[in-house]
């Protein structure tokens, strides 16, 4: 089995999963129109199979949003700007989506990966986290990525936890040098979300600059790819 092979086969156990009954899966959205060949529409921006970094968010959004953008992610979204710049400073240039520079250099991802019905900031369930699990961890042991990051507290934990581990404070963790190691010598770092509200209340965007810089020197030469 390759790379591809088992990426497929992951995205097709995904096109069939209804374990979480509030939430979409792309496949069923109108017909599945808008979903693609990648595990999540995340992937669609970023989705390098021999990336040195992955990046987890939490959850990518709703049926709403799937369809405004038909599928993919809006290249003016702030927050998608906002992580463009902290990933160049970990050493990963990296474009807007839908530009062509940068595209498939990491590899991103979402710790629950169907849709919402509601708003993107609707309430999540934890079990949408439990349930996905075993999507996340497939999705690493593929890639096998040097530094796996967590994209806020929730996407972090679920880092840990597909691997059996528990995660201390955010803060602490977020704090901590050189991440945690994952039982497959992974590092695993935790950052908070880049997104407006997260950096006016609890951690502005300069010692967001400072988490990433972190980073890079975790990743190989500060680049992205093996090679």
């Amino acid at each position: 089995m390759t790379k591809a092979s088992d990426y497929a086969e992951l995205v097709r156990d995904r096109n069939v999963c209804h374990r979480c009954p509030e939430l979409a899966n792309p496949a069923d959205v109108d017909g599945g129109r808008f979903d693609s060949d990648q595990i999540g529409a995340w992937s669609l921006w970023q989705g390098n199979l021999d990336a040195s970094l992955m990046v987890v968010g939490q959850d990518w959004g709703g049926i709403a949003y799937l369809r405004k953008n038909r599928g993919g992610e809006a290249p003016s979204n702030p927050t998608n700007r906002a992580l463009v710049e902290l990933i160049g400073i970990a050493g990963v240039p990296i474009d807007e989506p839908g530009l062509h520079q940068g595209r498939h250099a990491a590899f991103f991802t979402n710790a629950v990966l169907c849709l919402k019905g509601g708003a993107l900031q609707a309430t999540v369930q934890q079990t949408w986290f439990q349930n996905c699990a075993p999507f996340l961890r497939r999705q690493i042991d593929i890639v096998r990525p040097e530094v796996v990051v967590g994209l806020g507290e929730r996407a972090y934990r679920s880092i840990l936890a597909c691997f059996g581990m528990a995660s201390g404070s955010f803060r602490s963790e977020v704090e901590a040098k050189d991440g945690r190691i994952l039982p497959d010598g992974t590092c695993a770092f935790a950052v908070y979300h880049c997104g407006a509200r997260i950096r006016n209340t609890h951690r502005k965007m300069g010692e967001q600059r400072e988490d990433w810089r972190r980073i890079r020197s975790h990743i190989r030469g500060g680049r992205l790819t093996r090679g």
